[in-house]
This record gives C-alpha cells, structure tokens and sequence, in this order.
C-alpha cells in the first residue's frame, strides 16, 4: 500500500520504472487507478510462463498472474458463482443440435500492445483448447519425459493443455465471423462450463510471428487462421509446440510478448523473485484497476509473510498463523487490519471403506460415522486454534458457497450424522450386527500433524462404542492407499472446485467405495448440463446420495487467514486458482486508514 512515509515505495516505484522491462502503447495507467497507489503481497512461487493454460505453464504462481493479465468471458467468484464480463465478451448458447456456444467478442478490446483480440485469438483458443485438430491416439505419458515435457513424432500435433473443460467433447471445427470477432463451438453434448471453458489465453499474433516466422501482427494471425482452416499438420505443429512451450518467461530478461495482457494489468518487472505489475492502458472494459502497481513478493514462509505485513514491508498476505502467530494476528487487528478467515479449499475428512472390512454395510458405516465427535478432534489436534477451523456439513461444496446452504438444508447432511452418547452409538454398533472389539485401521499421514494429532481422539471416541481404531500411519499417503489393510482413511484435501474434478473424484464409489450406478448416473448428468439451475438440482441430488451412503465424514475446514493492511480494501480471497489475484481490479486505497 503507498503510504510513502512508511517505507521507500516511491523510490522503489521510480526504480522499477527505470528497470521497466515491458511497455504498452496507451497511457502509463488506467484512467481508474488512484496514481502512485500500489499494494505489496505476499506470494509463493516464480513467473515462469506466460501461457498458463499449458500443462507445463500451470502453476499457482502462473495463474496469479493470469488473473490479472487475461480477459475472460467468466469467471467463478468468491461465493462459487460464474461471474460474467460482457465488456470483454458474450458466451451465448446458440443451438442444441449439436450443442453449441458462441464467444463474441465486445468492441474495442485489445492486447497491451495495442492489437485487437479477435476472431483468430478465439480461433486458436478453441483449437488449443480441445485438440480437435490434433493427431489422434498419442500416447502421451509414454512421450511425456520427466521433467513434463512432450517429445512428440515429427509429424504429431499436439497442444499440450492443461485442462481442455467442457472442449474436450468438441465436435466439428469451430466457425468464425471475423467481422463480428465471434467463433461458434459445437461440442456432441452440453457441457457444466460452456461460459468458462475458453480461454483466450495466448495473442494469436504473437504465437503467430513465432511460429511462422513473419512481423506484422495481422499478417501473423492471419496465419494462424489458414493453419487452423486447412488444418494442415506442417503448419500446425509448430503452432502447437509454440503454444506449448514457447511463451517460457526467463527470470533476466523475459521476452515483452511473452507477457501482453488483455487484462486490467500489466506486467512491468520480472527481477529477484518478484513480479511487479502496473495498471493496463490499453484495456477498455468494466474491470479497470484502482490500484495502479500491484507488487508479487515471493515469501514462502507463512511467519515471515505475516511479520511483514506487521511491520509494514507488505500489504496482503494469506497465511496459516500458528500458536506462535497469535500475538501478531491480534496487533494487527487491533492497528485496522481486515482479517478474512474466506477462501481454503481444503478440508480434514474420514473416508471410510467399503470394498472390504467392517465397512461393507451402510449401518455399519452410519454406525462408525455418528460416533465422532468432529469439534473434540479438531479442539485435540489444534487446541486454541481449533476455533479458526470450524466443522464442515458438507460433501461437495465449500461453506461459504450458496449451494452449501442448500445442501445443509436439503441433502439431510446434519440429520444423518448427529452427535451421539456412547450408550446409543454402542446399540448402533449392536444393531449393524458389528461385533465388539471390531479392527478399524486408520490411514493417515505421519507428516499432517492434525490427522496424527486427531488420531488418539478417534480411537478414544471409537472404543467407547465398542470399536478398536489402529494406528496405520503411513509416511507416504498416496503409497499407503494403494495397499489393501486399511479400513478409513483420515486426510486433508482440496474440495472439488468443478463438475469434472467432483466425476474424478467419485465416478465408480471414489477411493475405495463400492461403485453405485445410482452416483454415476447423477455424475452422467451433471456432466452434461448446461443449464445452472438443472446442474445444481443434479448436484444436490448426488450430495443427498452421498449423505445416504455414508461414505464419507467431513471434519472441519483447514484454517486460512487472510491479512489486508489497513487501507486496503477489496481483497476478497476465493478457493482454487488465483485465490487473492482474481479480483485485484478491484482492490483500492483509502487514504483515511492508511497508517
């Protein structure tokens, strides 16, 4: 946050002007930033690409600044809901045979070098995004080396994306009015993310030039566009493999189109682990930045982070305090700092097992489940800290979402799992025909200190009803599932953020649940919806399932803290990717709070 007395920004502004490695065409900032207001924040990672849709440019720290560089049609917001941004764009369904979506783009829209995003732009998108173009039937893990990277054929075409969405079921080459700036996708079924799933992630005209070796931008896209129209191999396979790994930032001196932006900001500096970022000039849509430089401090540790906040060196930070962390969480509020405990998306759960073991019947699980006294696991795991993790009521969804309270409410979540006494969970033990003394081997890793810190509490609860919980720890998790004694597992993981990641999730019963046609129909289903309110009838229904099958028992949420500096307003953290970046358009100074 600029408050120039309170350390050197101004010089480190001036600095950064002069060390500025990118430039855009326009004016130095946005007409809605406030001039000379930056806000420093605590981040994790290095800029490493300038394409963060690829499978090797996907990292969390790439994604941040994706966020804040690259128009969308939508987004999904702090509340779980999609966001639209018509001054970017409209998604339109437009036919139902096959199904199919239009991206139209709105007027005026442009790189921050000045050249219009366009119909080759959205060209490219689709065609990166889905592969429709691509050679069919690579074995991709076999070429994929170990460091992540494609060794493809001489002939193959393959853009190597990240996540392809709802394109995957493209159906057809995409069509394009160039006059209006829009594509039409046809896919062979709806799809959950039609208004999300194209991302215009790289500048045609850049990828252009590269690949094929020409300057002059509309001459570039122009060859993009014949390669995608003749889908001719020669030409596409070295599209693909620019768009694959071509857009490589070098932490010295990145190339400036590596790093154009369609977005509210602009990359200025890349230098020493940190990434500094400047109000856009060139964009014209709703999303302005108010805060003119937006600086990427790479902190990997939680305490330092948050002593800088304190001290005054950073602004906004997302961190997990520890015991030790208390003192300065209360200064800070006490000197009008915001706290946000929003935006984890991870959570404590026990799973239990159904394929073999205790575990086959329903009551049994029901029986298991209801014993747990979630609030005095997570109050012996992180004792006083237990009060920033509270217990979760739900499957599918995170808390603070609206579908959240719909699922409380209607999938009987809180009904099927109430707090018993000894007593009545021993008789629940009795009627499921499980003996006394029955073996429960609880997998956990030694390495989260909650689960091992739980551990002895379950056991504590379970022998009181009659069960013997054993302590089946294991180093390495993912190792530890894959064998057969385990009866439960006890484990932190992240709350699935899409459709798809809940399918990956639960499609055949999950881990280790007994598959269900009666789920996997549901799941069928959602993946094919299109319409919002029919998919989250669907997902409650498959959360109703869920919760009737007693498969799993959420235990409480993995505490999150984020710290904005006073002064600082609008930091509205999400779960998934870009948790604080996503909205920094909108974050602001008022001048009256700042110290």
């Amino acid at each position: 946050m600029r408050a120039q007395a309170r350390r050197p920004l101004a010089a480190v502004a001036l600095a950064a002007v002069a060390a500025s490695l990118l430039t855009a065409c326009g004016p130095d900032a946005a007409a809605t930033a406030q001039p000379g207001t930056g806000v420093d924040v605590a981040w994790s990672g290095q800029l490493t690409s300038g394409n963060a849709a690829s499978a090797q440019g996907r990292t969390d720290a790439n994604l941040d600044v994706a966020a804040m560089t690259r128009g969308a049609f939508a987004e999904v917001d702090a509340a779980g809901e999609v966001r639209e941004d018509p001054s970017f764009g409209v998604a339109t369904i437009v036919g139902d045979a096959p199904f199919t979506v239009r991206y139209d783009l709105a007027d005026g829209v442009r790189w921050s070098d000045g050249v219009p995003v366009d119909a080759a732009d959205l060209m490219l998108a689709w065609a990166a995004g889905s592969n429709a173009l691509s050679t069919p039937d690579l074995e991709l893990e076999a070429l994929r080396g170990e460091d992540g990277a494609l060794d493809l054929p001489e002939d193959a075409v393959w853009f190597d994306v990240a996540d392809a969405g709802g394109l995957r079921h493209a159906d057809g080459a995409a069509s394009r009015d160039d006059w209006a700036r829009s594509i039409d996708v046809p896919l062979a079924q709806p799809v959950p993310d039609w208004r999300t799933m194209l991302d215009v992630a790289v500048p045609a005209h850049v990828l252009g030039q590269r690949a094929f070796g020409v300057s002059d931008p509309m001459e570039a896209k122009q060859r993009v566009l014949d390669a995608i129209d003749r889908a001719d191999p020669l030409a596409l396979g070295p599209l693909a493999e620019e768009w694959s790994t071509g857009f490589a930032v070098a932490t010295a001196d990145p190339d400036p189109a590596s790093l154009l932006s369609s977005g509210p900001y602009r990359v200025d500096v890349v230098r020493d682990g940190r990434v500094e970022l400047v109000a856009n000039g060139s964009y014209v849509g709703d999303r302005g930045a108010r805060v003119e430089r937006v600086a990427l401090h790479d902190v990997a540790d939680d305490a330092a982070a948050l002593r800088a906040v304190a001290g005054g060196d950073l602004d906004v930070a997302t961190v997990r305090p520890a015991a030790d962390d208390q003192m300065v969480v209360r200064d800070l509020e006490r000197t009008g700092a915001t706290l946000s405990e929003a935006g984890s998306d991870r959570r404590w759960e026990l799973v239990l097992r159904t394929d073999r073991g205790p575990f086959r019947s329903p009551d049994a699980r029901r029986a298991f489940l209801r014993l747990v006294d979630r609030g005095a696991l997570v109050e012996a795991a992180l004792g006083e800290e237990a009060e920033s993790a509270p217990v979760v009521d739900g499957i599918l969804f995170l808390p603070s979402t609206r579908l959240a309270g719909y699922a409380a409410e209607d999938a009987g979540f809180q009904d099927a799992f109430p707090r018993t006494d000894e007593e009545e969970a021993a008789a629940l033990r009795d009627d499921a025909a499980v003996p006394a003394g029955t073996d429960v081997c609880v997998r956990y890793d030694r390495g989260d200190a909650v689960a091992a810190g739980a551990l002895p509490a379950l056991a504590a609860q379970a022998s009181a009803a009659g069960w013997s919980v054993r302590d089946c720890g294991a180093d390495d998790l993912v190792e530890g599932l894959a064998q057969d004694d385990w009866h439960a597992v006890l484990r932190a993981v992240e709350v699935p953020d899409s459709v798809e990641a809940i399918d990956e999730r639960w499609r055949g019963g999950g881990i280790a649940a007994a598959p269900s046609p009666e789920r996997d129909a549901l799941l069928d289903e959602a993946l094919s919806t299109a319409e919002p309110e029919a998919l989250e009838t669907t997902l409650l229904e498959l959360e109703a399932a869920l919760v009737a099958d007693s498969l799993v028992l959420p235990i409480a949420q993995v505490p999150q803290l984020t710290v904005s500096a006073a002064g600082v307003q609008g930091v509205a953290p999400r779960a998934g990717s870009a948790p604080l970046t996503w909205s920094a358009w909108e974050w602001s100074i008022d001048p009256a709070a700042t110290p």
